[in-house]
């Protein structure tokens, strides 16, 4: 009696190009030496004892795997549909895939006629990239990701982890476009990519800018709000001119949060939280990175001992054509790496990393960054967030700076669901008031010695609760 397993065999081998053949009319794609009744043999071999595993696993007693009782038979059948079904969805979807790439993946070009593939373009651009990486760094693995998906970092040459809380996170396709155009339509970038150049700060130097937001269309002249942000340059051990742009007061924070939530970010934050099992998440600031030299990158870290809740996402917004890689992160030796088109760099507790050497001045070019601070408040980890000097704002050390964090925890993402940041409902409330009296618009911009910190009502570095109406959607205090 001829086995079963072998008819399966001989079936699924044959009825292969026999499909095929049906949709292209060419032979089947088999290696000139293939032996087809040698693989057929010890498919039967295999596909047998695959059989009655599978049987044996789903409850069938040891009798009824036998190859004369019925209930082999039934099951084997069904086995046979079913694969044979699986592979007529493959076929097809090949077929689709291949009428697909051969219209719409050629790109042709008017001035020389030539046309080449996408794909091809793409592997040029990498190949390109890769040309730029030094060999004396090590470097890391880098697969496409999905929105959100969140990959730790690990090493190129043996697949170990890098460091715990550095991950590599994908993209919302318009998340990139979203900030690149709220920079540019509020006037910010236009500063990003001159200052450098034509007015840079010294060391520790510091300086007030006032925006419109974009987003602000059809409101009267009356009502257009004012959004402060600040620009600091690190001191001289940075080795770099590097430029720190920041939201500097609440308005302007949550105006930015608005471009975050037409960008997609609820997918990032997601992804991250469920990674690495947080509670919660909120932005605590936002900001962007601009440099057009560093001689050295500075190794530094921006969170050290929270546990593993708080992070700094790093997301390429603009780099010169053709620039060597961005970003160093260091545990035993050092590795470098680009953000990439569709994902960021998210480096966390105890995550040693810093700007990649460049020089992209010959060009009058600026390698700009957005830099997003992420937290999972706790009372552990609070004072830690509040003593963070990284931005000017929210505030530092204990006070209404901490208080504030506090009112954030849990608003943009929870393990057990909430409204994100597209249906934000903003902060809890909170009481603003001057620390000292007499203050003045001077105070504001730290020309005084109590500063902005001490004047927080008049400076309006937080808002009113009146304005601010917390409990009610952004988009409809903001009006959009």
């Amino acid at each position: 009696m001829i086995c079963l397993a072998t008819a399966i065999a001989a079936a699924l081998v044959v009825g292969i190009p026999t499909i095929q053949a049906k949709d292209t009319q060419q032979p089947p794609p088999y290696p000139k030496d293939f032996q087809l009744e040698d693989a057929l043999n010890f498919y039967s071999i295999e596909s047998s004892s695959l059989l009655k595993r599978s049987m044996l696993s789903a409850g069938f007693s040891v009798h009824e795997t036998v190859e004369i009782n019925e209930s082999y038979l039934e099951f084997a059948s069904r086995a046979l549909t079913a694969e044979k079904q699986r592979i007529e969805k493959i076929r097809h979807a090949l077929k689709e895939k291949q009428q697909s790439s051969d219209e719409a993946q050629t790109t042709c070009s008017a001035e020389d006629g030539e046309c080449k593939g996408k794909e091809a373009e793409a592997t040029a651009e990498k190949q390109v990239k890769d040309d730029k990486l030094s060999p004396e760094f090590g470097h890391f693995l880098t697969p496409e990701l999905k929105p959100g998906q969140t990959d730790i970092l690990r090493w190129e040459h043996n697949g170990k982890i890098v460091q715990d809380y550095a991950a590599r996170v994908g993209l919302p396709p318009q998340l990139v476009p979203t900030l690149k155009q709220y920079a540019k339509e509020m006037g910010l970038f236009d500063h990003m990519t001159n200052m450098l150049y034509d007015d840079p700060l010294s060391p520790d130097g510091v300086r007030w800018f006032s925006f419109q937001s974009p987003y602000q269309k059809g409101a009267e002249a009356s009502q257009m709000r004012n959004f402060t942000w600040n620009v600091e340059r690190p001191a001289k051990n940075w080795k770099s001119d590097m430029h720190w742009f920041n939201t500097a007061d609440e308005l302007s924070h949550e105006d930015a949060l608005r471009a975050l939530a037409k960008g997609g970010f609820d997918e990032v934050l997601k992804g991250i939280g469920e990674k690495f099992g947080l509670g919660t998440l909120h932005v605590d600031s936002f900001g962007f990175v601009s440099v057009t030299n560093c001689d050295r990158g500075f190794i530094h870290t921006d969170w050290e001992d929270v546990e593993g809740h708080a992070f700094n996402f790093l997301v390429g917004i603009d780099s010169p054509e053709g620039a060597g890689p961005e970003l160093i992160v260091e545990n035993g030796r050092k590795g470098e790496t680009y953000y990439g088109k569709n994902a960021g760099v998210l480096v966390g507790d105890g995550t040693r990393h810093g700007t990649r050497e460049c020089d992209h001045r010959a060009k009058r070019q600026v390698r700009i960054t957005a830099s997003i601070y992420l937290a999972d408040a706790t009372k552990e980890n609070l004072d830690i967030l509040a003593g963070d000097t990284t931005s000017v704002f929210p505030p530092t050390g204990d006070g209404p700076g901490k208080e504030w964090i506090w009112t954030q925890r849990g608003r943009h993402w929870r393990k057990d669901g909430g409204q994100g940041l597209v249906g934000d409902l903003g902060r809890r409330p909170f009481k603003v008031e001057d620390n000292e009296d007499g203050c003045t618009q001077k105070d504001c911009t730290n020309d005084t010695e109590r500063g902005r910190n001490g004047c927080l009502k008049t400076c309006k570095v937080f808002m009113d609760d009146s304005e601010y109406k917390p409990g009610f959607q952004r988009r409809d205090v903001l009006g959009y």
